[in-house]
C-alpha cells in the first residue's frame, strides 16, 4: 500500500482512533496486528520473513547481554547474519543464476526455469537498525529487550517500514514505554508534515520524474547538453524531494500514535561543504555511519597511526564509510563508484586542515559560504549520475554534459508570436518550460522552509495558503488516486 495513497490514510486514522481508545496495555499488541496487516499488503510471505528476522535478532539480542557468557561473539555472529539475511534477499541476482543452473544440471530444477527470492519491503533499513541493536545491547547503551512483541513492533512499525527513518532502538523503544500525548498541537503538527511530505512527493517529485524523457538515461548522446544539465537539475530536486516528502508523510502518520520518528532531511543543498550535506541528507542514516563505520575506524586508526594529519587518518575514515553507503545502496559499481565520489569529496575537504587551523564555515565571510554551497550542490548533483544509472551510460551522460548545441530562439520567437506550430521543446533545444517552472517552485519551497527554519513552516503560514495548499493537494491526490499513475517512493528500492 503506497502511502499517498487515499486508503493508506483512512487505515491508518481508523487504526490510529482504535489506538487511542485501547487500554494501554492492549496499544502495543495492536500496534503489531495493524503493521504486520500493512506488510501482508505486500506479500503475506513477508510477514513470515520479518518474524524469523524479528526472532533472530530478538535472541542474539538476549544472547549478546554484556552479563552473560560469550555476549561479544554472539553480537558479531548477529551483525554477520543480519548483512548475510541481507545479501541472502536482495543480492540474490548475484548467486540464484549460478544456483539454478547447478540445480539444473543436477536434475533437481526443470531446464528453463530460475529460482526467484522475494525481497521484503524494508530490509536494508532494518538490517542497520538491527546491527545498531545489538552493538548497543553488547557496549551497554541498553539493556537486551526482554518483551518480544516490543521488539516485533520495532521490527515491523509501518511507518519506518518501508524506508526508515533508521531508528536506534535506544531510542525508539522508550517511545513506546511513553508515548505523547495526542492532542491538538501535536496534530496541528502532524498536518504540517503530511502536507509538506505531500507536496514533495506528488506537486513536485512525481512531475519532475515525468519530465524527464525515460531515453534520457539511455541514449545521453542523443541530446544536446544543455537538456542533459537541466534534466540532472531536475533528477536531483526529484529525487530529494520524493525521499524527504516520504519522511515527512510517515512521520505526521507516526505522531497519530504518539510516536516521534527521527528527522531525515535538513534542506541538504544549502549545505556549505560536504560535511554539512552528510549532516542533513538521509540524516538518521549518515548518523549510522558515522557512529558505526567512521568513528571505530577512526578510533582504529589513530592508535596505529598517532599523527593525526597522517594519510591513513584523513583519506580511509571518510573513503571507506561512503563505500558502504554506497554498497548498502546497491552491489554494483555504479553505486561504488557514487559512494567514492562522495568520500573524495570528503577527504579534498579535510586537505586544508593539514597546514593551517579550519575555520569552522560559519565564521567564513558570506561570499565563501555561498561560495560552498554552490561548489557543493553542483558536486553532489554530477555524482547522482552514476547514483541513476549504469557506469557506462553515467561516463556518456558527463560526456554529453559538456555538448552543447545552439538554441533555436528565432523559431522560439516564430512560434510564441504564432507564425510556427510548436511540436515540442526539444525542437528548440530547450528545456520544458513546465520543467523549468516546476524547478522554480521546488527552490521557492525549499527557500519558505530554509527562511522559517523548521520542517513544519507550514505552521507559520497565513490561513490563505495553508487552506490553498490543502485544497491543492487533495485535487492532486484525487487526480492519481482515479488516474492511478502515483509513482512509488525511490528509495523503497533500497
Amino acid at each position: 500500500m503506497n502511502v499517498t495513497a487515499l486508503l493508506f490514510f483512512a487505515c491508518a486514522a481508523l487504526a490510529a482512533l482504535v489506538y487511542q481508545r485501547l487500554a494501554p496495555r492492549w496499544r502495543i499488541p495492536w500496534l503489531l496486528v495493524i503493521s504486520a496487516a500493512f506488510v501482508v499488503t505486500w506479500s503475506w510471505l513477508f510477514v513470515l520473513v520479518l518474524l524469523v528476522f524479528s526472532g533472530l535478532n530478538y535472541a542474539l539480542g538476549r544472547l549478546s547481554d554484556p552479563v552473560k557468557a560469550h555476549a561479544r561473539a554472539w553480537a558479531r555472529a548477529g551483525v554477520i547474519v543480519n548483512i548475510l539475511f541481507l545479501f541472502l534477499f536482495k543480492y540474490s541476482d548475484f548467486y540464484l543464476p549460478q544456483f539454478s543452473a547447478m540445480l539444473s544440471s543436477l536434475g533437481m530444477l526443470a531446464p528453463g526455469s530460475a529460482l526467484q527470492m522475494l525481497l521484503p519491503v524494508g530490509l536494508s533499513f532494518l538490517m542497520v537498525q538491527n546491527i545498531s541493536y545489538l552493538l548497543d545491547v553488547v557496549n551497554r547503551r541498553l539493556p537486551a529487550e526482554k518483551n518480544f512483541i516490543h521488539f516485533c513492533v520495532y521490527i515491523f512499525y509501518f511507518p519506518k517500514l518501508l524506508s526508515g527513518p533508521v531508528e536506534r532502538a535506544r531510542t525508539f523503544l522508550p517511545k513506546l514505554a511513553s508515548p505523547l500525548r495526542v492532542d491538538r498541537p501535536l496534530l496541528e503538527r502532524s498536518a504540517a508534515l503530511i502536507s509538506t511530505g505531500l507536496l514533495r512527493k506528488l506537486v513536485l517529485a512525481n512531475p519532475l520524474f515525468n519530465l524527464i524523457p525515460a531515453q534520457a538515461f539511455i541514449t545521453p548522446l542523443d541530446y544536446p547538453g544543455q537538456n542533459l544539465v537541466f534534466w540532472l537539475l531536475a533528477y536531483t530536486f526529484a529525487l530529494y524531494n520524493d525521499f524527504a516528502g516520504y519522511t515527512a508523510i510517515v512521520r505526521g502518520v507516526s505522531l497519530w500514535f504518539g510516536i516521534e520518528l527521527s528527522a531525515n532531511f535538513n534542506l541538504p543543498y544549502y549545505a556549505r561543504n560536504f560535511t554539512e550535506f552528510w549532516n542533513r541528507w538521509h540524516i538518521t542514516l549518515s548518523n549510522w555511519l558515522r557512529d558505526y563505520i567512521y568513528y571505530p575506524l577512526a578510533w582504529s586508526l589513530r592508535r596505529r597511526f598517532a599523527q593525526q594529519n597522517h594519510f591513513f587518518n584523513i583519506f580511509l575514515p571518510p573513503m571507506v564509510t561512503l563505500l558502504v553507503s554506497g554498497l548498502w545502496h546497491g552491489l554494483s559499481w555504479n553505486m561504488l563508484v557514487w559512494g567514492a565520489l562522495h568520500g573524495l569529496f570528503l577527504v579534498l575537504e579535510r586537505l586544508p586542515s593539514l597546514g593551517k587551523t579550519v575555520v569552522p564555515v560559519n565564521k567564513l565571510p558570506l561570499w565563501r559560504q555561498r561560495l560552498g554551497t554552490t561548489l557543493t550542490f553542483v558536486l553532489a548533483a554530477l555524482a547522482w549520475v552514476p547514483f541513476r544509472m549504469p557506469l557506462p551510460l553515467a561516463l556518456k551522460y558527463w560526456q554529453g554534459m559538456l555538448r552543447w548545441t545552439t538554441p533555436d530562439f528565432l523559431g522560439l520567437a516564430r512560434t510564441v508570436a504564432g507564425w510556427s506550430p510548436v511540436s515540442g521543446w526539444s525542437q528548440f533545444n530547450l528545456p520544458s518550460p513546465i520543467l523549468l517552472i516546476v524547478l522554480a517552485a521546488a527552490i521557492f519551497f525549499d527557500h519558505l522552509q530554509h527562511r522559517a527554519g523548521t520542517e513544519e513552516f507550514m505552521l507559520s503560514q497565513p490561513r490563505w495558503f495553508q487552506v490553498l495548499l490543502i485544497m491543492l493537494l487533495l485535487l492532486v491526490a484525487l487526480l492519481a488516486f482515479f488516474s492511478d499513475t502515483t509513482a512509488p517512493f525511490v528509495y523503497q528500492g533500497f
